[in-house]
């Protein structure tokens, strides 16, 4: 969804916030926002801070209350949906990279690929998911479509990777970066098919691993 709000506005600056915090964990599901507090925190008028949360729930990341809004705790099935429709435009993204990526764009990915020792061996979760976020933008970049790109920046609110990333053991990490090895192999070789449904398999790993920790 794009923001409906002016980039530099007062419900542009919050909303930002906000679901920055959501989509790192900082504010956790089913957690109440309420706009006085929020105002008070923020240091901004309540106007604002209702806007933004209207917006965050058209996002779908935030549910009406009785008073306020509180952040939304997605069901087993919308996880499975979610990650779904992640599969598809992973996979898309990694196919076209593979038909399309030039040299430069392939380095690109492979220069951020070689932080795996990072991803193995660091306890900052956070620097674990920006590895990865990078990892994965590279891809949908080197796809040369941008309109695949933006439709997955869109998607990604949904993908809850830094929640995701605190549960993971360091042998699940290191599964998870052995998929990213295969899908740039895949790509290196051209090989459309075998890197659409690397990356697909990667992403339903994934998915695997958060429905067996949340049971």
């Amino acid at each position: 969804m794009t923001d409906l709000s002016p980039k530099g506005s007062l419900t542009f600056d919050a909303l930002t916030l906000l679901r920055d915090e959501i989509i790192q964990g900082k504010i956790r599901p089913n957690e109440r926002l309420i706009a006085v507090d929020l105002a008070e925190r923020l240091k901004t008028s309540r106007t604002p801070i209702r806007e933004a949360l209207q917006l965050l729930e058209a996002e779908g990341l935030v549910v009406a209350a009785k008073r306020g809004y509180v952040v939304r705790e997605h069901t087993r099935d919308e996880i499975v949906e979610i990650y779904e429709v992640r599969a598809s435009l992973e996979g898309m993204a990694a196919r076209l990279a593979a038909q399309k990526a030039g040299t430069a764009a392939y380095k690109e990915i492979e220069k951020i690929g070689a932080h795996k020792d990072s991803l193995i061996t660091s306890n900052d979760r956070d620097l674990i998911v920006d590895l990865n976020d990078q990892f994965h933008a590279a891809i949908f970049t080197a796809c040369g479509n941008t309109r695949l790109e933006r439709i997955n920046r869109s998607n990604s609110k949904h993908f809850f990777n830094h929640r995701i990333a605190e549960m993971y053991t360091k042998e699940e990490t290191k599964l998870s970066i052995k998929g990213h090895a295969a899908i740039l192999k895949a790509i290196k070789n051209h090989d459309a098919d075998e890197a659409e449904s690397t990356a697909q398999q990667h992403v339903f790993d994934a998915l695997e691993v958060t429905l067996l920790k949340l049971r």
